[in-house]
């Protein structure tokens, strides 16, 4: 006897169902149920834990990088907020260069005029513009000089060297000569016209500087085949004659050099008054930077952070690579041991690559060295008609 048991759906007054509504709440109650257990479960799991301790490790080891990083370079962030000024590009070319090279016979040289009492033109232009880029650096002047020590350097290559600079003026030194010994004085060449006011105004420098040195101003000239390819006001200043015997001696002595660059300094300051603008203007911004760094040396109560700015930042840098090389180490320690391995690997596989390289040629060379032997032997045995025939 089988017995059927059926249940029917319990209803409401009005005979609807009530499953339906109570099962989908129960669903939903459950499902709340096992996601808060499953949160609580992942919040103190050891995955859990251990994210929450590479997280508070990541903050402790970083906060003390910005810290020290604002409390360092805060000063001088303001002091450079408002960036640099562009200095004044000046290009000095002392002429000729170069000395004869009897292993080098080739190598090209010129030593310009010689004077009478010996001085050599391209020894006394190198001085002379030497001096004048350490006065125009003192007045906060970008040099860039043609050449610095005796050396050959073409009219070409000159020319390109004060165009790559986007030098402002160009001032090529020399010496002048002649065959009446009498002559003396200054003279600037120019080579256009757009450069003639800046010739004339070194022209009035040059007279008015060297007049208690008993030199006359010989004026301006035209040279209209000299520096025809630069980008700026350009003059070649005669300072005076290596033929004159009383100028050629005051070449030989130290003041009269200073005093023929601070001439030649003069003439340029006066030609362009952007220079003394663009130097008054980088003397305030240093002024401002020695103020910051020293600001700075009475917060962190270190000199050598006011001194040398460069040097902070090196150990700044150098810290914070440490402090990210730990975090990276502490959050992927397994990748480490196997980068670590890998290498190893590598080192290992190279070494050995290398080593049999090496005694692979150690050994091709030993049996070469043994051919050579063996054939030097048969050609030093005595030799005879026979030795050529064959049967």
């Amino acid at each position: 006897m089988i017995l059927v048991v059926r249940l029917r759906a319990a209803t409401v007054g009005d005979g609807s169902p009530l499953c339906g509504s109570v099962r989908r709440e129960r669903s939903a109650l459950a499902g709340n149920v096992a996601d808060g257990a499953a949160r609580v479960r992942h919040i103190y799991s050891p995955v859990g834990m251990r994210r929450r301790a590479n997280r508070f490790l990541h903050v402790s080891l970083l906060a003390p990088v910005a810290v020290l990083g604002a409390v360092t370079f805060a000063p001088l962030a303001h002091a450079q907020a408002a960036g640099a000024p562009q200095p004044y590009v000046i290009a000095i070319d002392p002429g000729h260069g170069g000395s004869a090279d009897n292993n080098h016979p080739d190598q090209l040289f010129d030593p310009g005029a010689i004077g009478v009492n010996g001085l050599l033109e391209k020894d006394v232009t190198l001085d002379v513009g030497l001096k004048l880029r350490d006065l125009l650096a003192a007045d906060h002047v970008s040099v860039v000089m043609t050449r610095n020590d005796d050396r050959y350097v073409g009219i070409e290559a000159r020319s390109q060297i004060a165009n790559d600079a986007h030098a402002g003026l160009f001032v090529s030194i020399h010496l002048n000569s002649f065959t009446d010994p009498a002559i003396g004085g200054s003279l600037v060449l120019y080579p256009s016209t757009s450069s003639q006011p800046f010739a004339q105004t070194l022209s009035d420098a040059l007279g008015r500087d060297l007049a208690p040195a008993g030199l006359s101003n010989g004026g301006i000239q035209l040279r209209d085949n000299w520096w025809i390819h630069l980008n700026m006001p350009a003059a070649t200043v005669e300072g005076a004659y290596l033929t004159n015997p009383n100028e050629a001696a005051l070449l030989a002595t130290e003041p009269f050099r200073q005093q023929l660059a601070a001439a030649i300094r003069d003439g340029l300051l006066a030609a362009d008054p952007a220079i003394k603008q663009r130097g008054a203007a980088m003397a305030a911004w240093e002024s401002a930077q020695r103020r910051a760094g020293a600001a700075l040396s009475s917060t962190t109560g270190s000199s050598l952070a006011a001194t040398q700015p460069q040097a902070a930042l090196g150990g700044l840098l150098r810290v914070l690579a440490l402090l990210l090389t730990a975090v990276a180490l502490v959050r992927w320690r397994r990748e480490a041991v196997a980068l670590a391995s890998v290498t190893c690997r590598v080192g290992i596989g190279l070494s050995r690559f290398v080593n049999n390289r090496y005694y692979m040629r150690r050994r091709r060379l030993a049996v070469r060295a043994r051919a050579l032997e063996r054939r030097s032997e048969r050609d030093a045995r005595p030799h005879s008609v026979y030795d050529e025939l064959w049967f």
